[in-house]
């Protein structure tokens, strides 16, 4: 059983990151589509530090998937997949790549690529319950909303905020603050950020983001890290699957 922080208000709001806390992917997707649609067959080897570097690139070129250079989110994913296709075939035509970057694009949008992790909905469930807002900060596209819906999760959030819509994304302090707005909204009184507790995966968007914006902030893992990397969070804000985050706010909460 975690320790309990003594100083813990009992939340009126708590959101949730959705990639890599709620709903999980994979990338061979890449390699399926590109196959079926006339591409070279990938190296999943090179797959993800390609994706990863295209992502970093665009990120710092057009910020908030494009939102403010004219770009938009659909020609900033179509470009990633096409620097992906290319890192590993240079000579790919374009046809082809217009093919398979829209294929893919609507693929992720829908439930074929996207799974919940073990105890999503029963956590979700829970919470909703309790005398308390549940929401969602995400850095994502137009997508989220059909993707939530499609996995079974959009009914279990009164509101659903992406970084696409509103134009700036975590871990920026407004975000967090629209989400409060949101909060109070759907609440009917005020809500202030100690009040507020965010749960994410990304240390820096998710945990320093909520902290700083002074949240309550709890790090999920998913067995994919070992505690040592975090080891100056405190165990009360430290997570290896929703059921043991579920249990946690059971002792908080109840």
């Amino acid at each position: 059983m975690k320790t309990q922080v003594m100083n813990f208000v009992r939340p009126r709001l708590v959101t949730f990151d959705v990639t890599g806390t709620l709903l999980q992917t994979k990338l061979e997707h890449y390699r399926e589509i590109g196959v079926k649609y006339g591409a070279p067959e990938l190296d999943l080897r090179l797959l993800a530090p390609s994706f990863k570097e295209h992502f970093s690139r665009l990120s710092n070129e057009h910020p908030v998937f494009g939102k403010h250079t004219g770009l938009g989110w659909q020609k900033w994913w179509k470009n990633l997949v096409y620097g992906v296709f290319r890192d590993q075939h240079p000579g790919i035509s374009h046809d082809v790549l217009e093919k398979v970057s829209h294929n893919l694009i609507e693929l992720y949008g829908t439930n074929n690529c996207w799974h919940l992790y073990p105890g999503a909905k029963d956590l979700l469930s829970y919470l909703n319950k309790q005398d308390i807002v549940v929401g969602v900060i995400s850095n994502f596209d137009d997508r989220l909303e059909g993707i939530l819906a499609s996995t079974g999760l959009r009914d279990y959030f009164s509101f659903v905020l992406t970084s696409y819509n509103y134009g700036s994304e975590k871990p920026t302090r407004k975000i967090f603050t629209e989400a409060l707005r949101l909060g109070e909204q759907a609440r009917g009184e005020a809500i202030i950020p100690g009040e507020a507790v965010h749960v994410g995966d990304n240390f820096k968007l998710d945990y320093v983001g909520a902290k700083d914006a002074g949240w309550y902030a709890f790090l999920m893992m998913h067995d994919c890290d070992t505690k040592d990397k975090y080891k100056d969070i405190s165990e009360f804000e430290l997570f290896r699957d929703l059921d043991e985050l579920k249990d946690h706010f059971k002792t908080l909460l109840e």
